[in-house]
């Protein structure tokens, strides 16, 4: 499960070895559909001394209750940045921001983003576009200018500030200029209230007109940096496909972890034109792709390294609607700009749409338009989500004068859960991935919270709520595990009653509307690892058992052999013969019979099968003497019902 739904303390002793892998663990089921989130447009902000030609809105930077708006082409393009704050759901402007030796042509706000109490603008044409970037820092509500950062070797024209990303005491600000527009990219690191070059960064592979840098992002020690215009070696052939390139920081060295590159990459896809990391998440954006219909490619990391997960498209995509010129990530929620689209016969009015995430796959949940939109607004340029809240420009609105909207989703919804079972079928004390959106107060951060760490954990027994949020199921509190924004984890209750049933979130505040969903005595499953294939399994003296090229840091997996006895984790498998608990977390308890296991097309013996844990069950099986070499299908039934298709274990003769 993702990010994890078993408390380690929970599990014997003689499965701590797999403890370390359960972070990498997935019920490998797609997410139920539900009613889309509700976001809703709630504020259109403007520049109080805005005019003609400012393009504000042109840039927008989010975090938490902050965001801050350029208008780069204000006075003769000096330009400036507005720093907006919500309080009781209202949006209001705190201070105007400008550089302290502004000139025309700088196009100070450019690029803005802010981290917490930290915000960085750039003015990417100052000194003849050598480029600029300015540090702000928020104290009392007031915003001081404390440091101007320009890279080491800087000339004329590499446009330093055409794209900045902070996080937290890191930040990276690209000069896609530099070199014959190759590019290059400097992180800053902060230390003490000072910022200072840490290092420059480049393509390995670069070359003229790359323009490396066009769009980066940061997040922790994981750096994004696109190259739209790059011409990939591999296909020499196929002209400006574009590619982004993966780095990541240790000791303070950040080194290159990987290039990325659609699977079906294509002639001026333009691959990298928008980047956005969040954890170990990558969405690019390749806005002139399919004749500028534009896609955006979600890459997910395992260990060291990223694979293309999915592509996204919008579902009413057509020519030029350059979908995916802007993309912004946050947690399980994605924000992607298509200024291109025509609304009501408005040409180039512009849309952004709003995709989720549940269980590895992405779904497009909502197309957000302004309500007042016309004709060459190009709504959706640059956009910005944080949470429940999202912040997108149309800077070409009024005469280029420009304006910014903001839309929530301030009532709790759920897009879709995962048993390991399948589709909506829960059994009793088995454990539930839910996912929507503002599922959480924004309190709990980006990474979430277990409830191992929170302060209403109660040794012996599992909370019913983590920082105010709860779960029902049938009227009955579920066990809360795992809680963010977009996710929260939860063991069902005890519960007798079969067939459908309603489930519900509340966030601390407001209630969702219910899931309907279906209970069953039993849901049988199998815990699979982050790839979604091979299950989580164990040889008999506690090793990894799967395939090589899963990764877990001080773990090594290898395959079954035949006539060995393995260790399977699953859950949904009903009650075991032993009087549990509701709500310990101490159960355990061999099941009244044993489960039919196949792997490959034999009936494997099975010697025990039982819950060592709440929710979890173990089943030792010993691997017939005719499975084949490679991935082996493994299905377990169980009281009548069987456990999905597609679970595999590697065996070795």
């Amino acid at each position: 499960m993702s990010p994890m739904t078993l408390n380690p303390a929970l599990i014997p002793t003689g499965a701590r070895k797999l403890v370390r892998a359960l972070v990498l663990l997935s019920l490998a089921a797609a997410p139920a559909a539900a009613a889309s989130p509700i976001w809703t447009q709630q504020q259109e902000l403007k520049a109080f001394d805005g005019a003609a030609g400012d393009y504000f809105g042109g840039c927008i930077s989010v975090s938490g209750d902050t965001a801050v708006i350029g208008a780069p082409g204000k006075n003769g393009f000096q330009g400036a940045a507005y720093v907006f704050v919500q309080s009781g759901g209202v949006w209001s402007l705190q201070q105007e921001l400008t550089a302290s030796d502004g000139a025309p042509n700088d196009q100070f706000g450019a690029i803005p983003s802010v981290s917490g109490d930290t915000a960085l603008i750039a003015a990417m044409g100052k000194n003849g576009g050598q480029g600029a970037v300015y540090v702000f820092v928020r104290s009392g509500g007031v915003w001081k200018q404390q440091q101007e950062l320009t890279a080491s070797d800087g000339a004329p024209g590499d446009n330093l500030g055409y794209f900045v990303s902070v996080s937290g005491s890191t930040a990276v600000i690209a000069a896609p200029g530099k070199n014959a527009f190759q590019g290059a990219a400097y992180v800053f690191a902060q230390s003490g209230g000072t910022w200072s070059q840490q290092q420059k960064l480049t393509a390995a592979d670069g070359a003229a007109n790359d323009q490396f840098g066009v769009s980066v992002s940061v997040s922790g020690n994981t750096l994004l940096i696109g190259a739209p215009f790059k011409t990939v070696a591999s296909n020499p052939n196929v002209y400006l496909q574009g590619a982004a390139y993966v780095f990541v920081e240790s000791g303070g060295v950040w080194s290159l972890q990987q290039e990325l590159t659609a699977s079906d990459s294509a002639t001026g896809d333009f691959l990298g034109y928008s980047v956005s990391v969040s954890g170990d998440t990558a969405l690019v954006g390749a806005m002139n792709k399919n004749s500028a219909q534009g896609a955006a490619y979600v890459f997910m990391r395992s260990g060291t390294v990223w694979s293309q997960q999915q592509e996204l498209t919008a579902s009413d995509g057509s020519a030029s609607n350059q979908f995916g010129y802007f993309v912004s990530l946050s947690g399980g929620m994605s924000l992607i700009g298509a200024l291109g689209k025509t609304v009501n016969s408005n040409a180039h009015q512009g849309v952004a749409y709003v995709f989720a995430q549940g269980g590895g796959l992405w779904s497009q949940q909502q197309e957000l338009t302004a309500s007042d939109g016309v004709a060459g607004d190009y709504f959706g340029g640059f956009a910005s989500v944080s949470g429940n809240t999202a912040v997108i420009g149309a800077n070409t609105r009024n005469n280029d004068q420009g304006v910014a909207y903001v839309f929530t989703s301030p009532q709790p919804a759920i897009t879709g859960l995962i048993v390991s079972g399948g589709g909506f079928n829960m059994a009793p004390n088995a454990w539930v991935e839910i996912y929507g959106a503002s599922l959480a107060p924004p309190s709990v951060g980006a990474d979430g919270l277990l409830w191992s760490s929170a302060p209403s954990f109660a040794s012996g027994q599992m909370p019913t709520q983590l920082q105010g949020v709860s779960v029902t199921v049938n009227g009955k509190p579920a066990y809360v595990s795992f809680i963010s924004a977009t996710q929260v984890n939860v063991l069902t209750p005890l519960d007798s009653t079969t067939g459908a049933v309603a489930v519900t979130i509340n966030n601390g505040t407001t209630t969702s509307p219910a899931l309907t969903a279906n209970v069953q005595p039993v849901s049988p499953g199998f815990l699979r690892f982050n790839d979604g294939i091979h299950i989580a399994a164990e040889h008999a003296d506690y090793s990894l058992l799967g395939p090589a090229s899963l990764s877990v840091p001080g773990s090594t997996f290898t395959p079954a052999k035949p006539g060995e006895i393995i260790l399977l984790y699953g859950d949904g498998f009903g009650l075991p013969v032993s009087t549990i608990t509701t709500g310990s977390d101490a159960q355990t308890g061999p099941l009244p019979t044993l489960p039919q296991v196949t792997i490959g097309d034999t009936m494997a013996t099975v010697q025990y099968a039982g819950l060592i844990s709440p929710g979890l069950y173990q089943i030792n099986v010993v691997v017939p003497s005719t499975a084949v070499n490679g991935d082996n299908q493994v299905i377990a039934t169980y009281a009548g019902a069987s456990s999905p298709t597609g679970a595999m274990i590697p065996v070795s003769q």
